[in-house]
């Protein structure tokens, strides 16, 4: 009879930061799959980051994390994306080496202290009244066992019951070559819990060899490229490009002519794909007016010649798939390594969590990953980190870790997911977060590594990074207020290179910073004076932000504080809901269903934004104010 404080069920991105976090805070943890092989295995895209991800990435690495670091380890293209909009939607992304990325996760979670592999499938867990007690195992050699734990994390992924559609054709598969888990979600069910049915899908991949790269446009990473992590990473691996291609007509036609054999059209797949990441047969329907859609034949490997062809996610029978894709510029010729699927799979209603993802349903069990109803590796890694940590403190008596949404992406990620639930996979997009000027990837560490030191998941040397970190832009940004430039030859010239009119008076560093044209390094380049610490790239990126956005960070700091008090305030018991303007019925039914006490009551029930509470506060306010005066 095995015991242990923490168990992980399920070995992909959720499961290796949940059973990492929990071991390095000191719980003794179990991580069980079934196929340790597979563990960290990059099923779809061979990617880390993106738009709203890359947030997700950095702060996943200021808490303590693995995900950047293996990222930057591991990575054979790194780029910033929106770098010609503002700073706060601004995200990394990097193409990883897919076997790399594996083997080094899995080296990791080897070698930490606390942390042992199980290569088996959980088909039960043990409950007595409504709290885990530990799982019900069948191991790979048949025999089955129970293990006890503290804390049990579920990090399913898409394999509870999952299907693979190709065409008509259909098997049982969470991922290519791999079993589906078939007792869990039946038995979630049981216990109580509200199960949905998701789809998700993967394109086709391409032989390189066969593809003329010629037709195509050259995609070159970044130079030099922006890692991922705060901490002692480096970028590993030789750099390589990518390929940029359109579909056209001709591609569109030949999958019009057979939507028939869709699954998706056909009515054999009965679970809902992602709107923000549609197959190509869904973006030919759903936009007819489109002659082309994008696309990025990405290597999956150094050592592979598997080309990933992203834009082109579908489940049409294989000669369907021959036949559009041949049909893509450079693709004439091309050979088919495997043929693209689409997968079904159940997940929970995460509106039976807590904001600690732990079950409302069962003390000391907690979910978190695609299983939650989320899509992408970075949704499913910061869960499963948020999730671990829980489970760990749950096992050691402590209290209970949760973020705010007003202080990062993962607190609007799961704030959203327990507040408001799901009708489709969940992805994170920088639009989700109302205070994003304030939740930049450059300031994760300052926002969120002091809960890292607090919870032990950091070192000491990481500790003194941090602070000295702090200490050189806090310096930095007194000296650029307190240094004034003349009017010098070489500021004069660095003017007219950007077409600014010559200055006529001195100006303090911090206002010349402030112009849109101005950078951090330019100004301090032809000034006369020393800043008072070398800087380095990431630094001097978070320093030009702060003194160029201060107005607009100051106003969001105010509007943040406002809103923490708000919360605090009373609800008249006699309000009638309907008289609020600025409320959505939707809003104002549930409101009238369950009266809350205090606006702090208000912000727990799903779907009442900070817009509505904003709103509600003005009108009690007002009411409070004109019944003061009628008073007097």
């Amino acid at each position: 009879m095995k015991h242990f404080d923490v168990v992980v069920i399920g070995g992909g991105h959720a499961g290796c930061e949940a059973a990492l976090v929990s071991a390095r805070m000191g719980s003794s943890t179990l991580l069980v799959s079934m196929d340790p092989s597979k563990i960290a295995e990059m099923s779809c895209n061979p990617s880390i980051g993106g738009v709203g991800k890359g947030q997700l990435v950095k702060e996943i690495d200021a808490l303590g994390g693995e995900m950047g670091r293996n990222a930057d380890f591991t990575g054979i293209q790194f780029k910033r994306l929106n770098t010609r909009k503002g700073s706060a939607v601004q995200s990394s992304r990097c193409q990883a080496d897919k076997r790399q990325y594996a083997l080094r996760m899995q080296r990791v979670i080897k070698e930490t202290p606390g942390l042992e592999v199980y290569h088996g499938e959980v088909k039960a867990l043990l409950v007595e009244g409504s709290t885990i007690k530990g799982i019900r195992t069948l191991k790979h050699n048949g025999e089955s066992e129970e293990v006890y734990a503290k804390a049990v994390v579920i990090t399913a992924g898409t394999f509870m019951k999952a299907v693979m559609h190709t065409g008509l054709e259909k098997s049982e598969g969470g991922r290519f070559g791999e079993a589906p888990s078939l007792g869990l979600s039946d038995h979630l069910r049981d216990l109580g819990f509200k199960l949905l049915r998701l789809k998700t899908g993967t394109p086709a991949r391409l032989l390189s060899e066969s593809i003329d790269f010629s037709q195509m446009e050259e995609q070159q990473g970044d130079q030099p490229p922006h890692k991922f992590s705060f901490w002692d990473s480096s970028i590993a691996l030789p750099q390589i490009s990518c390929f940029l291609t359109f579909t056209n007509e001709k591609t569109h036609q030949a999958i019009r002519d057979n939507l028939h054999r869709s699954p998706l059209y056909s009515g054999e797949i009965k679970g809902v794909g992602p709107r923000y990441c549609p197959s190509i047969e869904d973006k030919v329907v759903k936009f007819p007016e489109k002659n082309r859609h994008q696309l990025f034949f990405e290597p999956e490997a150094l050592d592979s010649n598997w080309i990933y062809p992203n834009g082109i996610s579908t489940s049409l029978p294989a000669d369907v798939q021959d036949t559009f894709i041949r049909a893509i510029p450079g693709c004439d010729q091309v050979k088919i390594a495997r043929y693209g699927y689409a997968v079904e799979y159940d997940c929970i209603d995460p509106k039976q969590l807590k904001a600690t993802l732990e079950s409302q349903e069962v003390s000391g069990l907690f979910l978190g990953g695609q299983v939650n109803g989320t899509s992408g590796y970075e949704e499913a890694a910061a869960q499963g980190l948020i999730a671990g940590i829980n489970a760990a403190l749950l096992s050691q008596g402590r209290d209970p870790f949760t973020l705010s949404r007003t202080e990062s992406y993962i607190g609007v990620m799961i704030d959203d997911l327990t507040s408001l639930g799901i009708n489709e996979p969940y992805r994170m997009f920088t639009s989700r977060a109302e205070y994003r000027l304030s939740l930049r990837e450059d300031n994760a560490d300052q926002r969120l590594s002091q809960y890292a030191l607090a919870l032990g998941l950091l070192s000491e040397i990481q500790k003194q990074q941090l602070e000295e970190r702090i200490q050189i832009i806090k310096a930095t940004q007194i000296f650029l207020k307190k240094t004034f430039l003349k009017p010098t030859e070489k500021v004069q010239a660095l003017l007219a290179s950007k077409g600014l009119s010559p200055m006529v008076h001195g100006q303090n560093l911090d206002s010349l910073i402030k112009r849109p044209e101005l950078s951090l390094i330019e100004v301090l380049a032809v000034s006369d004076v020393t800043a008072p610490a070398i800087l380095d790239r990431q630094t001097a990126e978070t320093i030009e932000i702060e003194v160029k956005y201060e107005g607009y960070v100051a106003m969001q700091k105010l509007e943040i504080e406002r809103l923490k008090k708000l919360k605090t305030m009373i609800i008249p018991s006699v309000l009638k809901y309907s008289t609020v303007s600025g409320l959505s019925i939707e809003t104002r039914e549930k409101l009238e269903k369950f009266r809350p006490a205090t606006l702090a009551d208000a912000a727990n029930i799903s779907g009442v934004t900070p817009a509505a509470l904003s709103a509600l506060s003005f009108h009690i306010r007002q009411k409070t104010d004109l019944l003061h005066k009628t008073l007097c």
